[in-house]
C-alpha cells in the first residue's frame, strides 16, 4: 500500500530536479533628446549587462529604431523597425542602447529585455 505513494513522490521529485532552471532577464533603456536650438543632445539610460550570452525577448517603444552599442561604442546591431531586434543573440558583455529620433519628434526612448 505504501509503495504507490512513495513511487509517485519519487517521480515528482525526479521531474522537478530534471526541469531546466528558470532563465534570468535583464532590461536596458535608452533615451535621447535633440536640442536643435543649441545644437546639443542629451542621452541617458540603463546599460545592458550580460554575464552570459542572451537573446532579446522584448522591445518596448523604439518607434524610430535604435542601435545596440558595445562597451567600446561600436554598433553591434542597428534596427529601423525596433521589433526586428527580438531574437537577436548577444555575447556576454555590457551594451548601451542608442535610440533614433525623427526630424519632427526630437525625443525618443527604447527599452529592451534580454533573457540569458
Amino acid at each position: 500500500m505504501r509503495l504507490i505513494p512513495i513511487t509517485v513522490l519519487a517521480a515528482v521529485v525526479a521531474a522537478v530536479l530534471a526541469a531546466p532552471a528558470g532563465a534570468e532577464t535583464v532590461t536596458a533603456t535608452g533615451s535621447l533628446i535633440m536640442k536643435d536650438k543649441y545644437g546639443t543632445s542629451e542621452g541617458w539610460g540603463r546599460t545592458l549587462k550580460l554575464p552570459a550570452g542572451g537573446k532579446v525577448v522584448r522591445v518596448m517603444d523604439g518607434t524610430y529604431g535604435f542601435s545596440i552599442l558595445d562597451a567600446k561604442g561600436d554598433a553591434v546591431a542597428d534596427f529601423l523597425l525596433p521589433q526586428e531586434a527580438v531574437g537577436l543573440e548577444l555575447a556576454p558583455g555590457e551594451y548601451t542602447l542608442s535610440p533614433y529620433v525623427c526630424a519632427r519628434h526630437r525625443h525618443h526612448h527604447v527599452e529592451v529585455t534580454v533573457e540569458y
